[in-house]
């Protein structure tokens, strides 16, 4: 009887929802239409119900058991949803917080309560109960218990952000990034047999104590040559803690590694640690448990829960892989190699890595926390069927809100493995694709990132998170105070304009570039100019090309006009000849050959604009924002054909470079064009008269709006 009157109180419309009085449980319920929404809570239902009968049962009158239930609709100013800003942070619906203090015998006990899903149980509330019936509902059988996938891979984009390097770091200017298509990290999850570790140097990170579980976790990086094995230890009771430990009782999750020698990751590490918390606090203890429990952790087959993470070629440098098989540094030659290559190795058999400035780290954390979501249920997110994201319109509001909550987690996990809080661009691009993107405030968690670094600098071992953390985690994920102020406003380069970056390798790095200009900001160093010349004009700049790219360019003559003419007639055109009469396909001037090219005529020159402002404020601060030779490997490459723009991305300095061009006549059957092929020619040529300086393109092209989503990749 009180199983169903729990639930007649709790599936009631937001502004006519009962509270519950004497109770003996705190139980927060939000608006019921967000995707965040505790969709587990039917399994925690049943043992709430069980402690309100015992906890109950002298309190209730025999002849009517509804007389010490409190009926009185709660204000509704408890349930206001906020107004849905243009910004990001907004969210469709509030977000439903369950607190479970449930006592060891309840986390231990019969598992026959676990989880409808949540469509499944409101569909029923709405449709059967009024919010002021009182009379006695007939029960139903129990739900089945939750189904989970047996193996999901997600994957999450790396990035090159063309506009807006630096000043990004300070809202509300913002920063242009492009989504890098064919350059994705993949993290693949499934249960497997624990990988046998040696012994040597012992076996730590085993369970704590009997009110703890443990599961082996295995993290396979192949192309690192490396497997990661570490214990992942849960408290089973709320209150947590490890024994003979007072500093460690509220202590409810540790990430340990399974032997004493071990090379630690801390992206890796750090983003498990977090991700395990939030799912532990939004699941609840026993339906978190019951994952591991389905899959043999309480029988005699030992299982591990198993990670592996593989990366798009272009995230590190395939100069060596080319030149072992005696190919040119060419585009084809790069796109023709096999996918997932190993990284080299030196003469010692040390694993050598050369990034290419894509992103790799904020992908890594972002696909991860994306495959963790998904393996245990918590999220939806966009599927991709041959590389292209599938529209999916029953299920774009759930698909929203998995990418928010994706965001938001992987953003704290990410600040907090790199030790600071950045922009955050980089992982929002992995989570959203291309796009317009202005930064959060460093508030927003900052203060977690501090108590979390404090509770791990005296642990030893691996890695802990506590209860007050955990809750504080789930509260900053789930964003009910709209906290996150950063925006996101997609864009897409237009069909018949493309990126292409290049893997440059030659020079030396300056350390620590973006503290060294900021504090050349902050010092207000005169430097011949007006104070402030370069920030303000890089602002209007930057405002410059995001206009063109998420307005100007996705106007249907435009648009039109350079699918029709770029091709054959512009891209065959350098930029001097854009600015003169040209012959068009087309009879009117709006959407023109001429038109189209005066148009990207304008991009052209915000990003020389923009160019020669970091040069300048780099010369300034004494850092090489666009060092002498990638000046002069931009300035040749935008010679070319077809060449809008070229520049160094991100906090610049010598080990890339980017470009965006009109895509030219098709080539290699499809699978390049003319424009492509010749910038990829140049650039071979300068490295062959040039020793000390090695361009070798990346197959990487403009991924328009897919940023993190599901994908079918096997084991």
């Amino acid at each position: 009887n009180l199983f169903s009157k729990l639930l007649l109180c709790t599936w009631q419309p937001a502004q006519r929802r009962p509270s519950i009085d004497n109770v003996g449980q705190h139980v927060l319920f939000v608006d019921r239409s967000g995707l965040t929404r505790n969709f587990f809570m039917w399994g925690k239902f049943a043992n709430i119900a069980e402690q309100l009968d015992a906890t109950m049962a002298d309190k209730l009158d025999d002849k009517d058991p509804q007389n010490n239930l409190s009926m009185t609709p709660s204000s509704d100013a408890d349930y206001e949803e906020d107004d849905d800003g243009s910004g990001w942070g907004a969210s469709d619906g509030d977000d439903l917080e369950f607190d479970d203090d449930a006592d060891d015998q309840d986390i231990l006990g019969s598992t026959s309560g676990v989880d409808a899903s949540y469509d499944d149980v409101e569909d029923t509330a709405a449709s059967s109960v009024h919010p002021q019936e009182t009379t006695q509902q007939p029960q139903s059988p129990p739900p089945p218990p939750p189904t989970f996938p047996e193996m999901v891979s997600v994957s999450a984009p790396g990035k090159a952000l063309v506009a807006g390097g630096y000043l990004v770091l300070e809202s509300p200017n913002p920063g242009v990034v492009l989504a890098a298509d064919g350059c994705r990290f993949h993290t693949t999850i499934m249960f497997r047999q624990p990988c046998n570790t040696s012994t040597e140097g012992g076996v730590i990170g085993n369970a704590i104590n009997a009110t703890w579980e443990s599961i082996p976790l295995d993290v396979y990086s192949p192309q690192f040559d490396k497997i990661f094995c570490y214990y992942l230890s849960y408290s089973l009771t709320r209150r947590g803690g490890v024994e003979d430990d007072d500093d460690d009782e509220n202590v409810v999750l540790r990430l340990q590694p399974r032997t004493a020698s071990y090379e630690p990751n801390k992206f890796v590490e750090r983003t498990l640690l977090l991700a395990f918390g939030y799912l532990r606090q939004l699941m609840g203890m026993e339906l978190f448990h019951s994952r591991f429990r389905q899959n043999g952790l309480n029988s005699n087959e030992r299982v591990a829960l198993a990670i592996k993470l593989r990366a798009d070629n272009d995230f590190y440098s395939q100069i060596n892989h080319l030149k072992s098989r005696g190919l040119d540094l060419t585009p084809q030659n790069v796109e023709s190699l096999e996918p997932f290559l190993p990284c080299p190795k030196d003469s010692e058999g040390k694993v050598i890595v050369n990034k290419t400035g894509m992103g790799s780290s904020a992908a890594l954390v972002t696909s991860i926390v994306g495959a963790l979501l998904q393996f245990f249920g918590a999220s939806s997110l966009p599927t991709t069927m041959h590389g292209q994201t599938s529209p999916d319109a029953d299920g774009q509001t759930k698909h929203k809100e998995g990418l928010r909550i994706a965001h938001n987690l992987a953003q704290i996990c990410h600040c907090y493995a790199q030790g600071k809080v950045g922009s955050g661009f980089d992982v929002s691009s992995a989570v959203f694709g291309s796009h317009v993107y202005t930064r959060f405030s460093k508030g927003v968690i900052n203060n977690f990132i501090e108590d979390v670094e404090l509770q791990n600098k005296t642990v030893q071992d691996g890695l802990s998170l506590s209860e007050t953390n955990s809750s504080q985690l789930f509260e900053l994920v789930i964003d009910a105070d709209r906290k996150w102020d950063c925006t996101v406003q997609p864009i897409n380069l237009p069909d018949g304009l493309e990126l292409l970056m290049a893997d440059v390798c030659g020079g030396s790095e300056s350390p620590s570039m973006a503290s060294q200009i900021l504090e050349w900001k902050k010092k207000n160093r005169e430097t011949g100019f007006l104070s402030g010349y370069y920030w303000k004009d890089l602002k209007r700049c930057n405002k410059k090309i995001a206009s063109l790219l998420s307005e100007q360019y996705t106007k249907k003559p435009f648009c039109d006009g350079l699918v029709r003419d770029g091709p054959m007639i512009i891209s065959s055109r350098t930029a001097e000849q854009w600015k003169k009469p040209m012959p068009s396909t087309w009879y009117e001037f709006d959407g023109s050959s001429w038109d189209v090219a005066m148009q990207l005529l304008d991009l052209r020159m915000a990003f020389l604009e923009s160019r020669q402002n970091l040069k300048g404020m780099g010369n300034a601060a004494g850092v090489p924002v666009e060092p002498d030779s990638q000046t002069a490997l931009a300035d040749a490459t935008m010679k070319l054909p077809g060449v809008v723009a070229a520049g160094v991305p991100g906090a610049g300095g010598y080990d890339a470079l980017f470009v965006i061009y009109v895509k030219g006549p098709s080539t290699n059957e499809g699978k390049s064009d003319k424009v492509r092929d010749d910038i990829g020619n140049l650039w071979r040529d300068l490295s062959n008269q040039d020793n000390n300086t090695v361009v070798c393109p990346l197959s990487v092209r403009a991924a328009g709006s897919g940023g993190l989503c599901a994908s079918s990749l096997q084991w």
